[in-house]
């Protein structure tokens, strides 16, 4: 008895502050998942409230990037420029990738192996073609732009091995789905081309315009995730990671884009709208530069430091991750090495 009294002592500011953040699992927060709340609208209020949040600190921010940028990314929900770097910079930069050795996260995700090194400050250091990319104007102004905070993002090298895996499982890159329930950001710099043969990247333009069908889907979608044990529908349901089926994506009348773009192409998304990895037909290796910035929500500010805050940021993250890593490297979920990512040779890619 005292044991659960001292559980929920500590569990309960835990929950009402994920309420008021970025927390978004229905099944670890009975607050975000109970029913009766969402029945009368509690998830679809957080959604208005952080959708209005965001587009407030974007006009204030507006200054940093053209009309233009801002007209690309509020109508279709991505930012894609090509040559993004002079070619003497990308080439030199994709030389310094290929070479790269430091601490590598590994997953599985259906028959694709993900590899990521996270590159904070310390590791950029040993990397000065990445630390030169980091430091470009224009990268920066957008990033701090399209995330609303003011804020450079986190940055990984990121390389997909596609049917790297033979032992077939769900993929939940594959499907449709919006990242959680209010707009943030993600971006890559493309190091491959990318087409059908290593999976480009998948995006509905305008799905995360907050249209009266999206509401209602989002109404629809949070009731079904609080449904518990069997009642509960396969899928991410619970995490607040929603996936969309086809005949909701129609109702919504948003257009899926398939963005095969040649290397040294900057793609900046806004990952509540709908997108996915899409399937590679082959044997073969698509490399990032990675990033994502997410923060909370609900804060109306933004940060009149990017720079201080970023480095503090990073430091928060990497002593997270390190404590992340140590539940999925146990469950076998994730295996860490040091070491440079795997990359096939030309040769091995033709039959």
């Amino acid at each position: 008895m005292l044991r659960s009294i001292l559980h929920l002592t500590w569990k309960i500011p835990k929950w009402l502050f994920e309420l008021l953040s970025w927390g978004k699992s229905f099944k670890n927060n009975p607050i975000l998942g109970n029913y009766w709340l969402n029945r009368c609208g509690l998830h679809v209020f957080r959604v208005l409230l952080a959708h209005f949040l965001f587009r407030f600190r974007l006009l204030l921010l507006s200054p940093l990037v053209s009309s233009e940028c801002r007209r690309e990314f509020i109508n279709n929900g991505y930012i894609l420029k090509e040559n993004f770097l002079p070619q003497v910079q990308f080439t030199r930069l994709v030389e310094e990738l290929n070479k790269f050795e430091g601490p590598v996260r590994e997953v599985i995700e259906g028959t694709t192996v993900t590899q990521r090194i996270f590159m904070d400050f310390e590791e950029r250091k040993r990397a000065p073609e990445f630390q030169r990319f980091v430091r470009n104007e224009k990268l920066d102004r957008l990033m701090r732009f399209c995330s609303s905070k003011n804020r450079p993002p986190l940055f990984y090298i990121e390389n997909l091995c596609n049917h790297e895996n033979v032992d077939p499982r769900p993929d939940p890159q594959r499907d449709l789905h919006a990242d959680t329930f209010h707009p943030c950001v993600k971006a890559w710099l493309y190091i491959d081309d990318t087409s059908d043969k290593n999976g480009s990247y998948v995006y509905v333009s305008g799905s995360q315009r907050l249209t009266w069908q999206r509401l209602t889907w989002e109404y629809k979608e949070s009731l079904e995730a609080c449904k518990k044990g069997v009642e509960r529908a396969s899928g991410r349901y619970w995490d607040g990671s929603f996936r969309i089926n086809k005949e909701d994506l129609d109702k919504m009348g948003c257009q899926v884009k398939k963005l095969s773009v040649p290397g040294n192409t900057l793609v900046v998304g806004n990952v509540y709208g709908f997108h996915c990895r899409g399937e590679a037909l082959e044997k073969s290796n698509r490399m990032t530069i990675w990033m994502q910035a997410r923060d909370n929500p609900f804060n109306p500010l933004f940060t009149p430091f990017p720079k201080i805050t970023a480095k503090a940021f990073e430091g928060v993250w990497k002593k997270a991750l390190t404590r992340l890593d140590r539940g999925k490297v146990k469950s076998g979920e994730q295996r860490n090495y040091y070491g440079r990512l795997s990359r096939l040779r030309e040769e091995e890619t033709v039959d």
